[in-house]
């Protein structure tokens, strides 16, 4: 028994698991030794526990019994071993360590006795009231440590209760200080003694009737259960007596038995007569979000309960029925709760409870569920579902009978804004019509105060359910014409360089903010949003008064909402006494509002309308997002990890507000540490000297700003050298473009915070000139009208300009400590009004009745007042926290983020150590063409040149309509910068039927050969040949292989017999793996073990790892770049440690990428730990190809010259490895996905001496194919299938359009004269008269025509079925282009076996050679006929044609049905065509 209660105690004073020092922080390393307690040598303790003497110690881990281990110190102090063993005063443990190194003694322990022994030093004890009470009866206090803790508890090793130490300290302050003190709490006195001596134990009984014990860590815990034992009953009186005076409940008797049920039974009774004498809620009905509050509810529950409730949940310990039970606000909330549970129970639901009305409003708010309402009021949490409608209806009608009287909190004759926005609640319907759409409000003053007016409230009759509906009336409209603002300014003050000025002090703090995280990097700087709140510091705010409108029930888009906005605006200001009221709307209303005020002198002068920043923010981040988005920042943002590729859109777009917002301000930080880095790097040694000083000169930011010449010559400098790169780099001016915008976006939202008016007003003006160059066209038309009227305001509002400017009362300030959080108002009712109104359904299961659609929309502001009561009932509204941006925890992460996109650009192009003349894409490399180049150097000025004619033409002269189209510029970005081939000028030949109905008309008229006008492409590419946007043509090239497959007996395998080699397409199996590793090393390990894995489970010695090479001239660069249509990155391999891409998919569409990625594999590899044992691993690096042979665990690296080469693709390189391999290897397998690869390896298969085997397909279409078994079911030459392959379509060729693969292999099977034609084709480079003709005839015959020419098979193929000319055959000069460029890739494949190719130059095979890019050439001959080309067609009202300005005059052409001239005379006779047949027709045009 003894020994249990040992162990009892020892359990409960052991701290938690987690609350102790891991050992692992302190150095300790597990040792596993002999269990014998003998030392290892001599001078070294015994390998036990040095605390607990014992070898073997089990303890409790997680309910499980384990073995703790010992451990052996790595420190010459044991860590704090020594330090707490001297503390302790413990000559057990110090006689063995004292002055002694640990190391050397092998001085071990078990990690829980360490934890024990240790804990001490490393607990923690929080501060009961702060620091204010440390020093209070300090004399006393020294008098009580000399005389109690340090001769009773230390010296004399006396055990004392805290109730005990508590009246001995009382009566010292009495006896010293002469303050007689009723009591001291137990908990202050334990605070200072724990942090004075940390060496004290103090130990909570099982029995929380007993207060804390008090003991010295050098007493065991068998020591401390004897004195215990001997001192309980013997001092029972005595600890009854102290502890009740130090109001801990007294308890020196068992209660056991009747008594129990007695004591229970009478406290039972007393409880139930005091909730029967509680008071109800007093409150009229029904009660709103003033009468449910917290108050209320402790108003409501009676002492007896609550301290009853207290005591049962350990809350407290102190009996009194005089005051409530002092308990934490969290415990508090807790027994409020159950308690006015307790309460509604006890009254059968007929006594309601601010929480029991409060949670089921709340819950019929957030989830409008009846069911779960339901399910909480039977569990007895709160009202029923029919008491929460009746609440509802209640409210509904309270709101409607106060709708004319001044709110609580606002005053008359204050400055007054009202803010209108739509709100969609998008409940679900069947159809998706008939869903709410109305107009929310909210009136807002600059400070809480008492209301203007009282009026006497109605109080509601209680239990009715419904909501008789009313119409809104809404005021009627009548439109006069829409019509721009008047007298809004004149010419001069349009000029932008009268504002700039204005924002030079917000510039000059974000450079101290620049230079804050630059020249201090140890320092831990908040971002910018924290740095703002540091430079100003805190202070106490004013919160503003804000107010729920009465919900309109009509969609703001609606011209009589907007006119009913106005009316109960000037209504509202009238209630208020104000002259004028400023108005709230986002650009869609706004524009509409405006289209009323202008045409209405009355209203003009009762309300200053604005635009909201927040959308105003939003569409300019768009901007910004359109301009660089494909310049670089998408990639940036994405593989830097601040963006998701999910939401990259909406961060682009600004819809997404704080994540762009958030994305804008990393991404400023980390280009302007790139750039203050290059400008760094240009200084002398002396000036880096003289700048690294400028903080240490001032600590203070404001007054660095204003006092320091070293700031203002370091931001001059760096200014200069700004616009002399700027000159010199594009990709400098881009970039610092994109910071400039960001610049003025941060300048925007300061102007919000810091309710700055004339910085609001001048950044705007800044900020016209960009939704102006890209095409933002209603912030272009109503952006400068509302910032010419806020110019304007001190000549036509004068008095609001003062409230604006002076005053700053154009923000919400929505907490009261931290400056620089004032938000924008059509913010705040996003924030407030329109996120209470919106539930997670909608109103779903009541839309169709629209009284209970009109009792939710009235009682919206006070439910949403009420759930905010709930939030404060259960105490998660209790302190204002500091904001997020100054938490450690988000200064480390947006610093990580910073770093992270530092390392990203840093992997591909950095702006601004950039030193190329051309303007080039960060992430991928490419260079803008010179339109592009143009537009996005050029932007700003193009749209501060349409800014200002917009201005003085239609807003300050008149002189054009401002409701008037606005052109757009339509510029071009990166995106543009690798356009389709695009049919323009006379090259615009339409290739459907439309054309060729105009072609009869024309050719009726002109007297058109319609043969000689068909041997023509007719189009700026061939389009049989090419697709609609110009590239290649494709067809389904598997189509070949599964026509063989189908033909071939016993051709697949399961397995292939040992001794075998396999051949991996690199590139490809690369490109299929589904999980990315985290960085390129082990990427690099990963596919090394895949591929060996491949070779080991196919029973292969060998395996070659075969990649491709990456020319900047390539034959398939029209290829790739349709792969690569998504876009592309470039992204620089530095270490194995970098991360992996997050769009690995675009890194790989780059060539130079996977070439980097294959040096950096290849350098990986031959340095791996990596051992695949009886495998020898060949990879090609470039014209290279390395061996990789492991022995006796040693890697050797030699180069293989035998597979040296000039081979381009690998679908070639894996045929001359094929050969090599079989040399010494008698199966060989090829493994890759593409077809290409297949083809070449049959039609070459007479050339490889072992058994070549082809394994390709995914899951379950994975298969190996037995090459020389699908070979022999042929009724062909398998030479000639590389000529037909590559003829209908490959990789580098086009296929017909609708012509597949199966009908060429079927057509070539039937007629054998074409099988020598394909098998010669690439035997040269330079392509035969003999085989083009061959060729054409085989055309013919796949159009289904017997003619041997192209040109008559087109011409018969559009007279039988008139189609589109995609489906025609290609012309002659066309096909004769395509024939050369299959004879030159044939050429290539033909020679697959061969190490140098020595292929020519493509250009005149079919393509062409212009300024370093190899381009196809479709045709030779002009897209059509000269008389078609110079096709034209008049308008002319009058001459007839025959004189003037008729444009078919002087081509001496003759008018046709496509003119559009009156009474003309200049045509020819029709041709009776009424009996001719159709072949006639066509042979006569």
């Amino acid at each position: 028994m003894e020994a249990a209660r040992k162990r009892k105690l020892q359990e409960e004073d052991a701290p938690a698991e987690s609350s102790v020092l891991s050992p692992k922080k302190l150095r300790v390393r597990s040792r596993s030794r002999s269990s014998s307690g003998r030392a290892s040598s001599s001078g070294v303790l015994p390998v036990q526990c040095i605390i607990c003497s014992k070898v073997e110690l089990y303890i409790d881990h997680r309910g499980i019994r384990v073995k703790d281990k010992l451990a052996q110190a790595e420190t010459s102090d044991g860590g704090m071993l020594r330090e707490a063993a001297e503390l302790k005063k413990d000559e057990d443990i110090l006689i063995h360590i004292r002055d002694k190194d640990c190391v050397a003694l092998e001085v071990r322990y078990h990690a829980s006795c360490y934890k024990n022994y240790v804990r001490f030093l490393t607990r923690k004890s929080k501060d009961p009231e702060g620091s204010e009470h440390q020093e209070e009866y300090r004399q006393a206090y020294e008098k009580f440590c000399d005389s109690v803790v340090q001769q009773r508890l230390f010296d004399n090793q006396e055990i004392l209760r805290m109730s005990k130490l508590a009246q001995l300290f009382v009566n010292m302050i009495k006896k010293n200080e002469g303050i007689d003190l009723e009591s001291y709490r137990t908990d202050k006195l334990k605070y200072r003694l724990r942090r004075d001596f940390p060496e004290l134990c103090f130990h909570k009984p099982f029995r929380r009737n007993k207060c804390e014990i008090v003991y010295s860590a050098t007493l065991s815990a068998g020591s401390v259960v004897e004195s215990l034992d001997t001192s309980e009953s013997s001092s029972s009186t005595e600890t009854s007596d102290l502890e009740g005076k130090a109001n801990a409940p007294s308890s020196s008797y068992a209660v056991t038995g009747q008594d129990s049920m007695r004591a229970l039974y009478n406290a039972g009774m007393i409880v139930r007569n005091a909730i029967k004498d509680s008071p109800g809620m007093t409150c009229p009905w029904p009660p709103t979000s003033d009468d449910l509050t917290l108050e209320s509810a402790r108003a409501m529950v009676p002492l007896e309960l609550f301290n009853l409730m207290a005591w049962c949940v350990g809350a407290s310990e102190e009996p009194s029925l005089t005051t409530y039970a002092d308990v934490r606000f969290e415990d508090h909330v807790k027994i409020l709760s159950i308690s006015q549970d307790i309460i509604y129970l006890a009254s059968n639901g007929r006594k309601q409870t601010p929480k029991s009305l409060c949670l089921g409003l709340t819950v019929r708010h957030l989830t409008g569920s009846s069911q779960l309402l339901r399910l909480l009021n039977k569990f007895g949490h709160c009202s029923s579902w029919d008491t929460i409608i009746g609440l509802e209806t209640g409210l509904a009608q309270l709101q409607l009978a106060a709708s004319h009287a001044v709110p609580k909190g606002f005053a008359e004759k204050t400055p007054t804004i009202l803010v209108w926005d739509n709100i969609d609640f998008g409940e679900e319907t069947v159809s998706g019509h008939g869903t709410t759409h109305h107009t929310n409000g909210i009136m807002i003053q600059s400070c809480i105060a008492e209301p203007t007016s009282q009026y006497d409230r109605l109080e509601i009759k209680k239990g009715i359910r419904s909501l008789t509906p009313s119409i809104t009336a809404l005021e009627s409209f009548t439109s006069v014409g829409r019509q721009g603002p008047k007298c809004v300014g004149d010419s001069a003050m349009v000029d932008r360089s009268l504002y700039e000025p204005v924002l030079t002090p917000a510039l000059q703090k974000d450079f101290a903010f620049l230079l804050s995280k630059y020249l201090d990097d140890k320092a831990e700087v908040p971002g910018w949003t924290g740095f703002n709140i540091n430079l100003q510091g805190e202070m106490t705010l004013h919160r503003s008064a804000i107010h729920y409108l009465p919900v309109i029930e009509a969609s703001p888009t609606e011209m009589t909402t907007v006119n009913t906005i106005i009316e109960r605006s000037v209504s509202i200001a009238d209630r208020l006494q104000l002259q004028h009221i400023v108005l709230v709307f986002d650009q869609a209303i706004y524009a509409k509002i405006q289209e009323i005020r202008w045409a209405r002198d009355d209203v003009m002068q009762r309300t200053v309308v604005r635009l909201g920043e927040l959308h105003t923010c939003m569409s300019y981040m768009g901007v910004i997002g359109k301009r660089f988005g494909d310049a670089g920042l998408q990639d940036i943002l994405i593989e830097s990890g601040v963006v998701a590729a999910g939401s990259i859109n909406g961060v682009l777009s600004g819809h997404q507000y704080n994540r762009s917002v958030h994305s804008h301000k990393l991404m400023f930080e980390a280009l302007q540490r790139l750039r203050f880095t290059a400008f760094w790097d240009t200084l002398t040694d002396e000036d880096v000297e003289k700048y690294s000083r400028v903080f240490d000169k001032s600590t203070n930011i404001q007054e660095l700003l204003v006092q320091s010449e070293e700031f203002a010559d370091l931001l001059s400098c760096y200014d200069d050298f700004i616009k002399r790169s700027n000159q010199e780099s594009p990709t400098f001016a881009l970039w610092s473009s994109y910071i400039d915008m960001v610049q003025l976006l941060l300048v925007f939202i300061r102007a919000t915070r810091e309710s700055d008016w004339h910085l609001h007003v001048a950044v705007i003006r800044c900020m016209i000139p960009w939704f102006f160059a890209y095409d933002r066209t209603n912030y272009s038309r109503y952006l400068p009208a509302y910032w010419m009227e806020m110019v304007s305001l001190p000549s036509t509002h004068p008095r609001c300009y003062e409230e604006l400017s002076a005053r700053g009362e154009w923000t919400v300030q929505r907490q009261g400590r931290y400056p620089f959080a004032s938000i924008a108002c059509d913010q705040a009712i996003e924030q407030t009004c329109n996120r209470d109104s919106k539930t997670r359904g909608g109103i779903t299961s009541f839309t169709l009745n629209r009284g209970a659609v009109q009792r939710w929309i009235l009682s919206q502001p006070e439910r949403s007042a009420i759930t905010r009561q709930c939030e404060v009932m259960s105490g998660i509204e209790v302190q204002e926290r500091k904001p997020k941006e100054l938490d450690s925890s988000r200064i480390k992460r947006d610093d990580k983020a910073v770093g992270s996109i530092l390392s990203t650009v840093a992997s591909m192009i950095n702006p601004f150590d950039c030193c190329t003349r051309e303007l080039v894409c960060l992430s991928s490399g490419a260079v803008a063409s010179d339109i592009v180049k143009a537009d996005l150097m050029n932007a700003l000025q193009g749209g501060e040149a349409d800014a200002v004619e917009y201005m003085k033409d239609r807003l300050i002269a008149n002189k054009v309509d401002m409701f008037s189209a606005i052109k757009q510029k339509k510029l071009k970005t990166f995106s543009d910068n690798s356009q389709s081939v695009k049919k323009t000028g006379k090259d615009v030949i339409k290739q459907n039927r439309a054309f060729f109905a105009r072609l009869l008309i024309v050719g009726q008229k002109r007297k058109i050969d319609l043969r000689e006008v068909l041997s023509y492409s007719l189009g700026s590419v061939s389009f049989p040949l090419a697709s609609v946007n110009g590239s290649l043509a494709k067809t389904d090239k598997s189509a070949l292989l599964h026509a063989i497959e189908d033909k071939a007996v016993n051709a697949l395998v399961t397995e292939v017999t040992s001794n075998a080699a396999i051949l991996i397409d690199g590139m490809a199996h690369i490109q299929s793996m589904r999980d990315i590793p985290e960085s390129f090393g082990e990427l690099a390990e990963a596919v090394l073990s895949q591929v060996c894995s491949v070779a080991t489970k196919n029973n292969c010695s060998r395996v070659d790892f075969v990649t491709d090479r990456y020319p900047s001239i390539s034959i398939k660069n029209a290829e790739r770049a349709r792969r690569a249509e998504a876009g592309t990155q470039m992204v620089k391999i530095y270490s194995k440690d970098q991360k992996t891409p997050k769009q690995f998919k675009k890194f790989l569409s780059n060539g130079l990428n996977k070439e980097a990625l294959i040096d950096f594999m290849f350098k990986a590899w031959k340095e791996t730990e990596f051992n695949p044992r009886n495998l020898t691993v060949f990879t090609t690096n470039g014209e290279y190809c390395d061996r990789l042979q492991w022995k006796e665990g040693v890697l050797e690296a030699s180069p293989c010259s035998e597979l040296v080469c000039d081979h381009e693709e690998a679908d070639t390189r894996l045929l001359l490895h094929a050969r090599h391999a079989a040399e010494s290897n008698s199966a060989v397998i090829i493994r890759s996905p593409d077809t290409d690869v297949a083809v070449i390896t049959l039609s070459l298969l007479d050339s490889l001496p072992s058994r070549i085997y082809f394994m390709t397909g995914k899951g379950n279409k994975s298969r190996i194919i037995d090459l020389q078994q699908a070979t022999s079911s042929l009724s062909m030459p398998c030479r000639c299938l590389i000529g037909l392959h590559i003829f209908t379509g490959c990789d580098s060729t086009s296929a017909f359009y609708g012509k597949g693969k199966q009908k060429a292999l079927k057509i070539i099977q039937e007629h054998p004269e074409f099988q020598e034609t394909f098998s010669d084709l690439g035997k040269e480079f330079n392509l035969e008269e003999k085989a083009l003709a061959s060729l054409e005839k085989f055309v013919c015959i796949l159009y289904g025509q017997t003619t041997e020419s192209v040109d008559d098979a087109r011409y018969k193929a559009f007279c039988s079925t008139p189609s589109s000319e995609q489906s025609l055959p290609p012309t002659k000069d066309a096909l004769t282009q395509h024939a050369k460029r299959c004879n030159y890739q044939a050429a290539i494949h033909q020679r697959s076996l061969q190490q140098k190719i020595d292929a020519p130059s493509p250009d005149g095979h079919g393509w062409k050679l212009e300024d370093g890019e190899l381009t196809i050439t479709w045709m030779m001959k002009p897209s059509a006929p000269d008389v078609l080309l110079q096709c034209v067609s008049c308008s002319c009202k009058v001459g007839k044609c025959l004189k003037g300005r008729c444009s078919c005059l002087s081509a001496e052409l003759p008018c046709t049905d496509l003119c559009k001239c009156t009474n003309c005379s200049n045509f020819i006779e029709e041709i009776d065509v009424a009996d001719a047949g159709e072949d006639d027709l066509y042979d006569e045009i």
